[in-house]
Formats: C-alpha cells, structure tokens, sequence
C-alpha cells in the first residue's frame, strides 16, 4: 500500500446511529425473561440481576449497562442457547456485534 492510499482509507469504526444503549437493554430484557423460571436460574443470575444499573430501571441511557452485558458475552450467550431462547441469543450477538 502506498502513502497516498494509506491516507485515504478511514479505519475508524463509528457508533454514530447505533443505539448500544437499547441493545443492551434488549438483552438485559431477554435475560429477566429466561431467568424467571428457575431452570435457567442460579447464583450467577441472581448476582449478575443485583447488579443491573439503576439507570436501566430508570431507562435513562447509560454505559453502564452495556458494560455490564459486554462484560458477561459469553455467559449470556449460554444462558440463551440452553434455554433455546432464539430471539435473546440474536439480541446479544447483535449487541455483541456492533457495541461490545
């Protein structure tokens, strides 16, 4: 690649017109969801339920709350695969994806 193509090409990813705040709320949704029944509940959802931000209640936007999904990918990518929760388990990838 040569120096005039190098300045031209943008590698910079932007979050512009992506709502990270509402996918993870999405997921944090699905995730209340799935645990309500206590096949698919334990300790870990329970801690990981506790320390939902408030913000999230207050659905106030936050990064808070996608740091709390993004720091737990791959948990909750089981929790929805186990309980064969389709729509949580695209939910989370999309978040994943494009927020995480």
């Amino acid at each position: 690649m040569d120096k005039n193509q190098s300045e031209t090409v943008d590698r910079y990813v932007s979050f512009m017109n992506i709502d990270c705040y509402q996918h993870a709320t999405d997921v944090i949704d699905a995730i209340i969801e799935v645990t309500a029944n206590e096949k698919y509940s334990n300790r870990f959802w329970e801690v990981f339920k506790e320390k939902i931000p408030q913000s999230y209640y207050e659905k106030k936007s936050d990064e808070k709350v996608l740091y709390h999904v993004c720091a737990s990918v791959f948990y909750i990518e089981e929790l929805f695969e186990l309980s064969n929760h389709e729509a949580g388990l695209a939910l989370m990838k999309n978040c994943e994806y494009q927020c995480c």
